[in-house]
């Protein structure tokens, strides 16, 4: 990191740990991760974004004057959780009755997100396979390499989201690889296989690197 000064390693590498409470070490946010850094203006940049400030501003503090440099990782935290997580969470892990309908969560999340930290689509998904019965044939979660929010970045981010929940429900059978694409003026130059949580798309040492075919979905 020659090419970085002191402090920005620093900064960096603060970037790369997940935020925790001070006083009980709990963490409260996933670290982004390598492949972000282009995004970091977004979460990581030097002042927060607008929004951000502005939910302290009129839901938690109250006060137009608040000033996110004061902000408190044990007390402003736990007013924010109090202030608003029965209207904005959605953190429930017990889909039991969902599945139990018939119902399917198929999850898709970038390893390279800058905005929402990929460890929390995984961190959800290991807590509704620890609390649901029936969730080896409801629930997948497919990680992206190289997707940055919800799309872009060097990596394949494209699929048919519907086309994979109708064959899921109407044929049956969780999905087990799904060839997602990358384009570049409107053509496709990359596709990768998307492996279910926590299989990896592995290389199996001969063929183009951007077709999918010269990949198997194993776990790591």
């Amino acid at each position: 990191m020659s090419c970085l000064t002191g402090p920005q390693v620093a900064a960096a590498k603060q970037i790369y740990t997940p935020a925790k409470n001070p006083r009980t070490g709990k963490e409260i946010f996933p670290a982004l991760q390598p492949g972000s850094e282009l995004g970091w203006a977004g979460l990581a940049g030097p002042e927060p974004v607008r929004e951000a400030v502005e939910f302290f501003q009129y839901v938690v503090a109250n006060d137009l004057k608040w000033d996110f440099r004061t902000l408190d990782f044990d007390r402003d935290v736990a007013l924010a959780e109090k202030a608003a997580s029965q209207v904005i969470d959605a953190t429930d892990s017990n889909l039991q009755p969902f599945f139990a309908r018939g119902g399917k969560v198929l999850m898709y999340h970038g390893w390279n997100d800058q905005l929402v930290a990929p460890m929390n689509s995984v961190n959800y998904y290991q807590a509704v396979v620890g609390a649901t019965k029936s969730s080896a044939d409801s629930i997948r979660l497919f990680m992206m390499p190289g997707m940055t929010h919800c799309r872009g970045g060097a990596g394949p981010d494209s699929f048919d989201r519907m086309a994979v929940i109708e064959r899921w429900v109407e044929q049956g059978g969780a999905p087990k690889r799904i060839v997602a694409e990358h384009l570049t003026n409107g053509v496709v130059d990359r596709r990768r296989p998307l492996c279910p949580y926590p299989e990896i798309a592995t290389y199996i040492g001969a063929g183009s690197l951007d077709e999918a075919d010269s990949f198997v979905c194993k776990k790591p």
